[in-house]
């Protein structure tokens, strides 16, 4: 008989180690998940040096988003943009920065990096230029270090939003960023002018935590 409750003790030490480490798994998940990226300091005025081809328009507003073409996080950023571009009174001028390893970076072969669904589906969004942006140098000058950073400057040059598009990382649905996009392109006040941003950080080699890392493969959905 002692034998038998050591086995059954056994068995639910077992069980009982299983669904700790199940729960401490779906734990790191969730913070990982809820987690926002490393944003910089995004000049208030449009930069007057810019030597990037952009200029912000004068008629509409002006959106610069930074964009990492292997970050499956961002395919939610691009679904909540192009949901809020269908219900938009105005067209915004939308700069894709595209981010690809520079021609010193190890990881350089060539603009084959940047050949992804995520950035062919970008690109067929209207009103939409893609801008190739080896090594993230254009970005780091809008403060844009994690993927999915979208900034909005109205008709006088003046940054009115900076932030991201979703709730948490690859997860779709209200959060305050869309919205303010959403009111600033409608002739409304923005609902705030800053907001986490939740994506891959715009690098060559982005660290390998959980189920959002940036893939080394072109085979993205």
């Amino acid at each position: 008989m002692s034998r038998l409750f050591s086995a059954q003790s056994r068995f639910v030490l077992v069980i009982v180690g299983w669904l700790g480490l199940i729960a401490c798994g779906f734990g790191a998940l969730a913070a990982y998940a809820s987690t926002p990226g490393a944003v910089g300091e995004a000049p208030s005025i449009w930069p007057s040096d810019d030597t990037s081809g952009m200029q912000h328009a004068v008629d509409t507003h002006t959106v610069v988003l930074a964009v990492h073409p292997r970050c499956p996080c961002t395919r939610a950023t691009i679904n909540e943009l192009e949901r809020t571009l269908a219900r938009a009174d105005e067209q915004p001028t939308i700069y894709a920065l595209i981010f690809e390893p520079g021609p010193d970076d190890p990881s350089h072969v060539d603009e084959s990096f940047a050949r992804t669904r995520i950035a062919e589906r970008l690109g067929s969004l209207p009103g939409v230029v893609m801008i190739a942006d080896p090594g993230s140098e254009i970005a780091k000058r809008f403060g844009a270090l994690t993927s999915g950073h979208t900034l909005v400057y109205d008709t006088t040059g003046s940054l009115v939003f900076s932030g991201g598009l979703t709730p948490t990382r690859s997860h779709e649905g209200p959060n305050t960023g869309t919205a303010s996009l959403n009111e600033l392109f409608n002739g409304r006040s923005a609902i705030a002018d800053q907001t986490p941003v939740y994506g891959c950080p715009l690098c060559s080699e982005c660290p390998d935590v959980a189920l959002d890392v940036c893939s080394k493969s072109e085979e993205l959905p």
